[in-house]
């Protein structure tokens, strides 16, 4: 199915799964905001999935649904926030047909900027080493496995050595707060909505929703609060490819670049130093 069929789908089961959420819980309208405006919120900012069955895709979507009636019904000034945070005004005068359609197309103006700054910024990391060991395309992964394995039958040193480094000792989040590019508070409001209602595994209380709302949680903050298969979710978006190498194959490859048993080369990839790890072969060059 190509991304237009996918979205017509999508928006179809975004009003579905709106109307059937209102229609289970007539008490909604005393708080909630018509469904026509959380139909278009729901649609502005959710991501369709390549690949997934009607099923699956309205699965995800009432979930989402769920999610942001629930936080509604705990925390009505979240409503409040989420406006401010994305500038949407009042749009008194208009019918709630018009404020809807206004709404909509305003929506989905911000997350598209929101999509493609996110987009952006995930690139950056990409091609941002150490940060692009994360995103490697699963056609290097197995010469960089191999690299390792290569390493650890050649070094008995070597072996000792890398054997202390597990998966959990460099994560992605230790380096995001210095690569991440900064952005102005409405792409970031943009961006958190965008990734809160896609990602179901995305934890926050409701002050830091609230804050996120509002543009006052950074991308670094963001992506760092994120289990692996929300990044690798959002990264399969912008067909990024993230989680092709085991965290343990890019702890240990980022633990041999610090301490220059490996360098890193712009635009190529890695230069092992055979010589310094006691072992008699040439240098070689592995592309990443």
């Amino acid at each position: 199915m190509d991304a237009l069929a996918l979205r017509v789908r999508d928006r179809y089961l975004t009003k579905i799964a709106v109307q059937r959420s209102y229609a289970s819980d007539v008490k909604l309208a005393a708080w909630a905001p018509p469904q026509e405006i959380v139909q278009a919120l729901v649609e502005g900012f959710w991501e369709p999935r390549q690949g997934s069955t009607d099923r699956q895709a309205f699965g995800g979507i009432m979930r989402a649904v769920g999610r942001l009636l629930g936080l509604l019904r705990k925390a009505p000034q979240a409503w409040g926030a989420l406006k401010r945070g994305l500038g949407l005004d009042e749009m008194e005068g208009l019918s709630l047909r018009e404020k809807a359609k206004v709404l909509g197309s305003k929506l989905k103006t911000l997350a598209s900027a929101g999509k493609k700054a996110l987009g952006k910024a995930l690139q950056k990391l990409r091609e941002t080493f150490p940060l692009s060991l994360y995103f490697a395309p699963k056609s290097k992964a197995p010469g960089l496995t191999d690299l390792i394995n290569s390493i650890l039958k050649k070094s008995p040193r070597m072996q000792a050595l890398l054997s202390k480094i597990k998966g959990g000792a460099l994560r992605v989040d230790k380096w995001l707060k210095k690569y991440v590019p900064r952005m102005s508070r409405l792409l970031y409001a943009a961006i958190f909505i965008y990734v809160w209602i896609n990602v179901a595994e995305l934890s926050w209380d409701i002050e830091g929703i609230i804050a996120g709302f509002t543009g006052a949680i950074g991308l670094d903050q963001l992506l760092a609060s994120l289990p692996e298969s929300g990044i690798g979710l959002i990264a399969a978006a912008f067909g990024l490819g993230y989680g092709a190498l085991p965290y343990t194959i890019v702890a240990r490859i980022i633990w041999l670049v610090l301490n220059r048993f490996i360098s890193w080369v712009p635009g190529k990839g890695l230069q092992v130093h055979w010589s310094k790890m006691d072992v008699p072969e040439r240098d070689v060059l592995v592309p990443v």
